[in-house]
């Protein structure tokens, strides 16, 4: 069998995607096995959530190559390059590594039916092993207790929030959701949690107690936030940082990188010191798109691309565009896929909406455009439906100022195709 060249590899990974999602570890563990266990070759930090979990997951492994560990960091979904998902001291998985590991293990990938988020777990974890990286940064895709991701034996595990989102695999009220993203918790590994709702945080305790996996929660009274200033005092356990500035846009990323630093001071007890400096440098030049991203433009609107897909996201969302915006409406550019709660998204979004530009995604899980319609109280904000995203930008684009804002947000899907088509960063 002829080798395959990158284009060729990557239909390949995604035509995995006919699998669908499989929730279980056996799968993964077997093939990974096989392999030689690539992924006990390394440190590693798992963390799950609802939202926030690619940010902190971002800031963590970038405090952590500040500090200069060779640092893994696997994250999902990607905006325009699967390679994204996959990255050693920031950079993208090369792709001559991505073919190499296709031809390598086609027969046994075409055998063992890995889904396509199992054979992206199963390459990150053996790229990260023959690059010989010092840790890993991983994020779980979905859930936690049978992601394909808890296969790791890591030396701390983390969970940022709990709040509603994919109801229909994890469950439909918060302790139930909260007892999937448990699920990476191990015995005697050290756990940290985030500021999350009291019936989730009670699941995490428990949890916690019975696995004898020492429990760290972020204690508000560990950080001060100033919301004008957009920075963050921190003090813990012998460790005092004031006026940090996070490159990461928003109050909900305060709160993340506050729980970042949380974290340093438990990797300490594992060896793992990080400098002062390198916390504040780390912080300062995290590169993760996508998140209240605002791309100013010479004599057009300034735009601001937001993955927010979730109630909760796009409340926090919306709350700090208040304060960095104050008084000002803005134009928004939108889609969803389905199975979201989209009223809700959209209640949140009329505080600062002066019009919605509504589109489909490029994707099967698009929400249909006309039911959205049927369904929403759009609160006489006003609105209208595009074919594709090109023909709603472009109108946009003729009809504001230069003063004017535009705001793209709804879903990784409708981000990446507008960062992959317009190239901008």
């Amino acid at each position: 069998m002829p080798d395959y060249t990158f284009e060729e590899a990557e239909k390949f990974i995604l035509s995995r995607e006919f699998f669908g999602m499989k929730l279980g570890l056996e799968n993964i563990r077997d093939f990974l096995d096989s392999i030689g266990t690539p992924q006990s070759n390394y440190k590693t930090i798992h963390i799950s959530g609802t939202n926030g979990k690619g940010s902190t997951a971002s800031m963590l492994a970038s405090i952590l190559m500040a500090q200069g560990y060779k640092t893994g960091l696997f994250t999902s979904p990607h905006l325009i390059s699967l390679r994204e998902r996959m990255k050693v001291n920031g950079r993208m998985i090369p792709k001559r590594s991505v073919v190499t590991f296709i031809n390598r293990y086609r027969p046994e990938l075409v055998k063992t039916k890995l889904s396509f988020f199992e054979l992206m777990t199963a390459m990150a974890f053996d790229y990260f092993s023959k690059t010989k990286i010092d840790i890993a940064v991983i994020e779980t895709g979905l859930g936690g207790r049978l992601d394909a991701s808890n296969v790791l034996k890591p030396i701390l595990t983390i969970t940022t929030e709990i709040s509603r989102d994919h109801l229909e695999i994890l469950g439909k009220t918060l302790p139930k959701i909260a007892r999937e993203k448990a699920g990476i918790i191990k015995e005697r590994t050290p756990h940290l949690i985030g500021l999350m709702p009291p019936q989730a945080g009670k699941v995490f305790r428990s949890t916690c107690s019975a696995m004898k996996a020492p429990l760290y929660v972020l204690n508000k009274k560990d950080f001060k936030i100033n919301q004008q200033a957009m920075s963050l005092d921190y003090k813990c356990n012998g460790t005092s940082l004031k006026n940090l500035k996070p490159s990461l846009t928003g109050i909900h990323q305060l709160y993340n990188a506050a729980l970042v630093l949380k974290a340093a001071t438990i990797l300490k007890k594992h060896d793992i010191r990080i400098s002062k400096k390198a916390l504040s440098n780390g912080l300062k030049n995290t590169d993760w798109p996508g998140r209240f991203q605002i791309i100013p433009f010479k004599n057009k609107p300034d735009h601001i691309l937001d993955v927010s897909h979730n109630v909760t996201g796009v409340r926090a969302f919306v709350e700090s565009f208040k304060l960095i915006y104050p008084n000002k409406k803005a134009y928004i550019l939108t889609g969803f896929v389905k199975r979201k709660e989209h009223q809700k998204i959209f209640n949140s979004l009329s505080e600062i909406a002066a019009y919605y530009a509504l589109v489909p995604l490029n994707t099967s899980r698009s929400t249909d455009i006309n039911e959205l319609i049927e369904q929403i109280d759009f609160k006489d904000i006003p609105y209208r439906k595009s074919g594709t995203l090109k023909t709603a930008y472009k109108r946009l684009l003729k009809q504001l100022n230069p003063d004017d804002i535009i705001i793209i947000i709804g879903s990784h899907f409708l981000v990446g195709e507008f960062l992959d088509k317009y190239k901008v960063r």
